[in-house]
């Protein structure tokens, strides 16, 4: 296809999907404009919007009590007495039926990662810290944000309390960590 066709194909599709004509030039121009096999694989930019309902299944009563309850559910094996949070219906050790226990929100940070790209849209600053954070009463460790002012105050061992967010949705995103 010459550069002329190239732009005015370029135009109609970013047109077509909702997006800035330079993307669909960058992702597509080398391809188009230069000359190839008819059995080369031809791709095209398209979007795929999906409608559809997700189901927590075992793990339903941890997202409803963030939801509507403001509060942090985890697991207990009544063999072990291990605690999970992430919640587990069964224990991964000795394979019990787990029943739901509340926990207090607060922990630790085990480990953590500072992030400085995003493409989340719940995200509403970079760069911000990720961490594996182990409640107090857990066995396990659970992964979340800690939104703090001075990330460069991040550290192993941090303590931590859970902050539930004003609008929530039913998603692990509806909570995060502050250092306390």
């Amino acid at each position: 296809m010459d550069k002329r066709t190239f732009l005015t194909w370029a135009d109609r599709n970013a047109r077509r999907i909702g997006v800035k004509k330079e993307l669909v030039i960058k992702a597509f121009e080398k391809d188009m404009t230069t000359q190839t096999g008819a059995d080369t694989p031809f791709e095209i930019p398209d979007t795929m919007h999906v409608n559809m309902r997700y189901s927590y299944g075992g793990q339903s009563r941890f997202f409803r009590e963030i939801l509507e309850n403001k509060r942090i559910m985890g697991t207990r094996c009544n063999q072990c007495d291990k605690v999970f949070c992430p919640p587990r219906a069964h224990c991964p050790h000795c394979y019990e039926k787990t029943a739901w226990t509340e926990l207090k929100g607060t922990g630790r940070v085990l480990s953590y990662t500072t992030v400085y790209f995003a493409t989340s849209s719940y995200i509403k600053q970079v760069p911000y810290i990720v961490a594996y954070i182990k409640l107090d009463g857990t066995d396990t460790a659970i992964l979340s944000n800690v939104e703090m002012k001075d990330i460069k105050r991040a550290r192993v061992g941090m303590q931590v309390k859970v902050v539930f967010r004003g609008q929530r949705d039913g998603r692990i995103t509806d909570i995060y960590f502050k250092e306390t």
